[in-house]
């Protein structure tokens, strides 16, 4: 697990929120609640040992995070969508999952402390 100044990238989080308007916290809002599905629905390719999907939803949720900052998540993504590409390999998923859904709880928690959303 990241610690806490692994887990976002402050800088990206602070340009993509542009002074965090209104419009940008229902965006990251939606990207919160989102994000938990997708993981789950990722778990489900990994389960079926669907090689294809697994990468293919990794690689969304490597790209949502890393938009908003949480490094912490798209690292273990990316790193899982590239065995699966490179090496038509799941190996590492469980630990990535985990490493993910850890870093992801704890940025929320970090945001909704450092800048109340």
């Amino acid at each position: 697990m990241a610690t806490e100044s692994e887990r976002i990238d402050w800088d990206q989080l602070d340009m993509m929120a542009d002074g965090y308007t209104r419009d940008f916290v229902e965006i990251y809002r939606e990207f919160i609640g989102q994000t938990p599905e997708l993981l789950d629905a990722l778990e489900k390719h990994l389960r079926d040992d669907n090689l294809a999907a697994a990468r293919d939803a990794a690689h969304k949720i490597k790209g949502s995070s890393a938009n908003f900052g949480f490094v912490g998540v798209s690292g273990p993504m990316s790193r899982l969508e590239m065995k699966a590409k490179e090496e038509g390999s799941l190996e590492g998923a469980p630990e990535a999952m985990l490493e993910a859904r850890e870093n992801f709880e704890g940025a929320k928690a970090e945001i909704r402390e450092k800048r109340g959303i």
